[in-house]
């Protein structure tokens, strides 16, 4: 992985579930959907240092048939609207609706890999692409072992979260760079660090 310099950095990826809000299981509809407390106003912390902010999500229970993107964009505003009440924005939003096994609400004989759902890079290529920044511009900001993998293979740095599943979902064995409790304290980490 390329070593990244603190000093350049200018983006922040944030997973959502697990990061952002609590993770109770698939977010399905607004309501269930409640940020974890501190992460707005970490966010607000992102914004003030004049750091992009992108979130960068796997959405596999619209591939169940779980969720469809009405709704799932219903959910986004209310992230929008919980953000806001702490001075607050992400400037993107980034979500693969695929799941290998699952397409339309059935489960597939074959399964159909695709390359955005993480661990795959390419949310994390199409942000860069989209607005100008390279790896060791950015930090990956996850709790899961798939946001881990993607930030490697992409090659920029990670910080693993407490919240959520806090890397044992058991999917992948790999580590982020770097553990933080939660959002609050992975951006203290970023800006006592920061040259």
């Amino acid at each position: 992985m390329t070593e990244i310099s603190f000093s350049r950095l200018r983006v922040i990826l944030l997973d959502r579930d697990g990061v952002i809000n609590h993770e109770p299981g698939p977010i399905l509809n607004p309501e269930q959907f409640a940020m974890i407390p501190g992460s707005a106003d970490a966010v607000a912390r992102i914004n003030a240092q004049g750091w992009k902010c992108f979130v960068i999500t796997n959405q596999a229970a619209i591939a169940r048939g779980d969720l469809n993107e009405e709704i799932f964009e219903q959910i986004t505003d209310k992230m929008h609207l919980e953000l806001k009440k702490s001075g607050a924005h992400i400037d993107g939003q980034y979500f693969c609706p695929h799941h290998p096994d699952w397409q339309n609400g059935r489960r597939q004989t074959n399964p159909v890999p695709c390359l955005c759902r993480k661990p795959g890079t390419r949310m994390l290529e199409q942000a860069s692409s989209e607005h100008g920044f390279v790896q060791e511009e950015a930090v990956f900001i996850g709790d899961t072992t798939t946001d881990f993998a993607a930030a490697a293979e992409w090659g920029t740095y990670s910080i693993g979260v407490r919240t959520g599943c806090a890397g044992q979902d058991g999917k992948m064995s790999v580590d982020p760079d770097y553990w933080s409790d939660d959002l609050w304290s992975a951006v203290d980490f970023l800006l006592n660090n920061k040259a």
